[in-house]
């Protein structure tokens, strides 16, 4: 049987992901590593669906207060 394609060990505080270099690039990696990051935060959030809707009702409204001038100018 060949090596793994990946190997995950457990170092203290720290979990080392092995995997070989050809499977993604560094921004690939980037962008996995936020994205697990953003899961573990929705995870551990108490924010309901209704409290997130509020939340950007009330930045589009606040968008929207500052740029309304630019548009009304034209």
């Amino acid at each position: 049987m060949g090596t793994p394609a990946n190997r995950i060990d457990f170092e203290e505080r720290d979990m080392v992901l092995r995997v070989p270099r050809e499977l993604m690039g560094r921004e690939e990696v980037s962008h996995f590593l936020e994205f697990l990051e953003l899961e573990s935060i929705r995870g551990r959030s108490e924010l309901t669906e209704e409290d997130a809707a509020a939340i950007a009702d009330d930045v589009d409204r606040a968008v929207w207060d500052r740029l309304r001038h630019r548009l009304e100018e034209r």
